[in-house]
C-alpha cells in the first residue's frame, strides 16, 4: 500500500486551487475550507493516516483549517484563481517567489487529484450542509456559537467523510 507523507496545510490548499482552476471551478475560502476537510476524511479513511498537518476548528459555516483560512481571507467571497506565493529573501538579499507545493508520489497525487475533482462539483453551501447534519458539528452547535469549542478530531473527520462518500460521489475503495 501506498504511505500518505504529511503535508503543509498551504501546500494542499495550493493543490486544491491548481486542480479546481484545471477544471475551470474555482473554489471560494470557504469551498477550499470543506474540500480540505473531506480529502483529510478521505486519507484519513483510506489510510488511516492525516493528510494535512494542522487541526480543523469548528465554525459557524463548519470546519476551518486557520492556517488556510488566514492565507486567503483578505480575498473574502472571491473565486481563487491563484496559489498562495510567498517572497523569500535569501541571506545574500536575493527576492524569490516560493510556492508551497504537495510532495507526494506520482500516484497518490493522481488519486487525490480525482478525489478533489469529484468534492468540487458540490456547490459551496452543499459541502456546508453535509458537515452541518454530522454529528461532529451538530452535536457542538451550541458551544460553536459561542466559540467554546475543541477542534475536530481525526476519528470525527474520518467518520464524517465516510457518512458522506455517497453524496460527495466517492466510491468506496
Amino acid at each position: 500500500m501506498n504511505k500518505i507523507n504529511i503535508q503543509n496545510p498551504i501546500a494542499v490548499a495550493n493543490f486544491v486551487i491548481e486542480t479546481a482552476n484545471e477544471e475551470n471551478n474555482p473554489v471560494t475560502n470557504l469551498k477550499l475550507q470543506k474540500v480540505l476537510f473531506f480529502l483529510q476524511g478521505y486519507c484519513l479513511n483510506k489510510y488511516n493516516t492525516p493528510l494535512i498537518e494542522g487541526d480543523f476548528a469548528k465554525w459557524q459555516y463548519g470546519p476551518v483549517e486557520e492556517d488556510v483560512y488566514r492565507e486567503f481571507k483578505t480575498l473574502g467571497s472571491s473565486l481563487l484563481t491563484s496559489p498562495s506565493i510567498t517572497l523569500k529573501r535569501t541571506l545574500d538579499g536575493t527576492i524569490t517567489l516560493k510556492k508551497e507545493r504537495i510532495d507526494l508520489e506520482s500516484n497518490i497525487l493522481a488519486e487525490l487529484k480525482n478525489v478533489v475533482k469529484k468534492i468540487i462539483s458540490k456547490q459551496a453551501w452543499e459541502l456546508v450542509e453535509l458537515t452541518h447534519n454530522h454529528a461532529s458539528w451538530n452535536d457542538f452547535k451550541n458551544d460553536i456559537f459561542q466559540r467554546n469549542v475543541q477542534d475536530y478530531s481525526d476519528e470525527e473527520i474520518k467518520e464524517c467523510f465516510s457518512d458522506n462518500m455517497t453524496e460527495l460521489g466517492i466510491d468506496d475503495e
